[in-house]
């Protein structure tokens, strides 16, 4: 099916599903799709379009989901995908040959043969990891720690990581929950590795070799898809730095890596503990 049938077909799709719901009939716009693998991308014109294709608690999207067979379906305002695109450029300009392999995918689709680590700690490293696996050749590695790790998180990472390596460490994990803990893994970083690591939990410095992912190519993690629960440190330490983890997801919202109501979400479980 040409891409102009597929818009055509998926608009229709969606009116029907909404008569069928009893919703109000609206006129939208969908100017782009993406597809991979069994994961459909529909872009609107704007995030009123983007509200009516997914409906009131994301009906419309699950039950056009259902009907037209793809594992996920994804909504995007277009004016989201121009600004990323757009920063993307910017990091190019960079002139550092890892963020030069993950610029051209994003910009040209062209794969890298280049070996990485990548951390896996919370949702959003496995998010990350899904991410740099269709560019790099990935080496997933989580330091492991109870507290830092507990038993149940070791055991979702392995169903999404089978090749993973664990590291043992010591660390005073009263010390560095009354710290703020983000970022505290770095010097074992520095010193358990010399190539690249990829990492969600700490300032990008690529002197040292370690890079955020999502600083510098914040792409929003969707709700229909299922990772990890939040840092157990994170919600651990909130109550000694409120006003930092508040103002770091805020921040995320900006970026455009967060949803707002999933922004809120989050803030509400550490609160909740």
């Amino acid at each position: 099916m040409k891409k102009d049938e597929l818009i055509s077909f998926i608009k229709n799709k969606v009116k029907t599903i909404r008569k069928e719901l009893n919703l109000k009939n609206t006129d939208f716009d969908i100017v782009d799709v993406d597809i991979h693998d069994d994961i459909l991308t529909i872009y609107t014109k704007n995030r009123s379009d983007k509200s009516i294709i997914i409906g009131p608690g994301g009906w419309v999207v699950g039950k056009l989901k259902e009907e037209i067979g793809f594992k996920v379906i994804r909504v995007e305002d277009f004016t989201d995908k121009i600004i990323f695109l757009e920063r993307v450029k910017v990091i190019k300009e960079f002139n550092n040959d890892v963020l030069n392999d993950i610029c051209n995918y994003f910009l040209y689709s062209v794969k890298s043969k280049r070996e990485v680590y990548q951390l896996i700690q919370c949702q959003y490293d496995i998010y990350a990891y899904e991410i740099l696996s269709k560019i790099f050749k990935v080496k997933p590695i989580s330091y492991h720690h109870s507290a830092l790790l507990p038993k149940k998180y070791e055991e979702k990472i392995k169903k999404f990581v089978k090749d993973i390596k664990f590291i043992n460490i010591e660390i005073d994990i009263k010390r560095v929950i009354k710290n703020y803990p983000c970022g505290f893994l770095k010097e074992f970083i520095k010193k358990d590795f010399d190539n690249y690591v990829f990492t969600t939990c700490s300032n990008t410095d690529l002197k040292n070799k370690i890079i955020n992912f999502f600083e510098l190519f914040p792409i929003k993690i969707k709700r229909d898809e299922k990772y990890l629960n939040y840092c157990p440190l994170a919600i651990q330490s909130f109550k000694y730095h409120r006003k930092e983890f508040i103002s770091k997801i805020t921040l995320e919202v900006y970026k455009g890596f967060k949803e707002p109501t999933e922004a809120a979400e989050e803030i509400l479980k550490m609160v909740k503990g």
